[in-house]
């Protein structure tokens, strides 16, 4: 079975066509016409070299096989991603079934329990969805009987990785990397957002609470909710609202302007307390009466002169809140019992990716966040960052972040000094190569045109580490993985 990567004609054939895409891509955004002239001259030079392998009839003869090998690998992938579509689409109509009634006040009823159980299984929800229950059991049998060697498997797994790529960056571009664990908080916080219950978020930095917190928020109203970052010297009246001086009619009046959370209760959305813990505690004791009311109840606006509004339904509020972690996050306070309390059940840990796996396996979710950072709508990469390059970037990424939130597998003494064991403190105190800090570095890189290799953009992330012992076992972390960290570490 002919594969483009099998032969050395096939593999230049494959990178002539790649490179053919990208100089008609540059051609496309060329303004200048020295720029243009040299775009065309190479397009006519990689033209002319697939003609030459093309003119071979036994070459010829050898990429026509694999271009059919290579449409009945893209058919078996399409039946693939069929199936995974429809599984996706019944596990999508079981949440909204269950949402329908959570947003309703309202129980399941016995065949709606019974529906939504079948769709989470996999099984048919309605008669009327029988034949084509059957039609995608038949498809499903017959893409799999079609992978009849190894070399035809591999392929469309290239070719669903390759999808699964794209996916990934799509979802990365909306804000939210849908990990395992991602799908598994929104699916049992979903509905408490849609009831109005508070939504706590917690942990360490750059672990994408605050990316799913408004992922949370778009999906129950489909909106963009409000928003109030955490601060030392936020005030009741800034988050509900206050009343200030305008002229009107050429007299000064004055009047009320809601804030951010009042807003969001008369407009039926969620609101977002960013770095809940950053904010003082006179604000949060008010806040703890807040975290009681749900759509339907009324609010005395006390800054208003206690005029009642009534919340729409699409209130509720999600908070996220950093780890409190000793020497660490300066400018935090513990948050109350009390406090904490008023979230219930809807208090969730935001784990970084690949959360206890040992230090010795494939971080497969770093891997997956570091790539779908920089591939293009097709899923490939680009030319100045290798896969290899990506596995080595993300395995140091996920050694970083274990090490930060102390978690201590096997390998985690290398990287932590004795006095800091002594003390019982992380590794890493201050810094991290977090998640939104590994897209960052990455998208640095692959943005440059090569003028950024990852070396250098790392030696940069490292030198702009304040700690010093930080950036000690940044760069060793980092060198253990192959990379070139220069002065760094000094």
């Amino acid at each position: 079975m002919l594969a483009f990567d099998a032969d050395p004609v096939l593999r230049e054939a494959r990178s002539l066509a790649a490179e053919r895409r990208r100089v008609r891509r540059a051609l496309s955004t060329a303004a200048r016409p020295s720029e243009i002239a040299e775009h065309r001259t190479d397009l006519a030079a990689l033209e002319s070299r697939l003609d030459a392998i093309l003119s071979d009839a036994s070459h010829r003869a050898m990429i026509d096989a694999a271009l059919d090998e290579r449409a009945r690998v893209l058919r078996i992938a399409v039946d693939a991603k069929r199936e995974r579509a429809a599984r996706e689409a019944r596990l999508a109509a079981a949440d909204a079934l269950v949402a329908r009634a959570v947003a309703a006040g309202r129980a399941l009823t016995a065949g709606e329990g019974v529906r939504v159980r079948e769709l989470r299984a996999g099984g048919r929800a309605h008669e009327d969805e029988s034949a084509q229950g059957a039609s995608s059991a038949r498809t499903s049998a017959a893409w799999r009987e079609r992978i009849d060697s190894p070399e035809r498997r591999d392929a469309v797994l290239d070719v669903l990785g390759a999808a699964r790529l794209a996916e990934a960056a799509r979802q990365l571009r909306d804000g939210l990397l849908e990990t395992d664990q991602m799908r598994g908080i929104i699916s049992e916080a979903l509905p408490a957002v849609l009831r109005g219950d508070p939504v706590l978020l917690v942990g360490e930095t750059g672990g994408a609470k605050t990316a799913l917190a408004e992922h949370l928020s778009r999906r129950a109203v489909g909106s963009e909710p409000e928003f109030v970052s955490g601060y030392g010297d936020i005030t009741g009246a800034q988050l509900i609202g206050t009343h200030e001086l305008r002229s009107e009619n050429g007299a000064t009046v004055s009047v009320f302007i809601a804030g951010p959370l009042l807003r969001a209760m008369t407009d039926g959305r969620p609101v977002i307390l960013d770095e809940l813990n950053a904010m003082p505690a006179e604000f949060l004791k008010r806040l703890n009466r807040i975290l009681q009311l749900r759509p339907g109840d009324a609010f005395g606006v006390q800054e208003n002169g206690g005029r009642e509004v009534r919340i729409a339904p699409g209130f509720a509020i999600l908070a996220t809140a950093n780890e409190q972690t000793p020497h660490r996050y300066r400018g935090l306070d513990r948050l109350s019992a009390e406090l904490v309390n008023r979230f219930g059940a809807n208090a969730y840990r935001v784990h970084y990716p690949d959360t206890g796996r040992s230090y010795d396996e494939l971080p497969a979710e770093n891997a997956l966040l570091a790539t779908a950072a920089v591939v293009d709508s097709r899923g490939e990469l680009p030319p100045g960052l290798p896969a290899d390059e990506l596995l080595r970037v993300a395995r140091a990424a996920f050694i970083s972040q274990q090490v930060f939130a102390g978690e201590h597998g096997e390998g985690f003494s290398d990287y932590v000094s004795t006095e800091r064991e002594i003390d019982g403190r992380p590794g890493l105190e201050e810094a991290v190569l977090a998640p939104r800090t590994l897209v960052a570095i990455l998208q640095k890189v692959a943005g440059s045109a090569g003028a950024v290799p990852l070396d250098r953009a790392l030696t940069r992330f490292v030198e702009g580490v304040m700690h010093r012992e930080d950036r000690r076992v940044l760069a060793m972390i980092l060198e253990g993985q192959g990379f070139r960290i220069g002065s760094a570490s000094a």
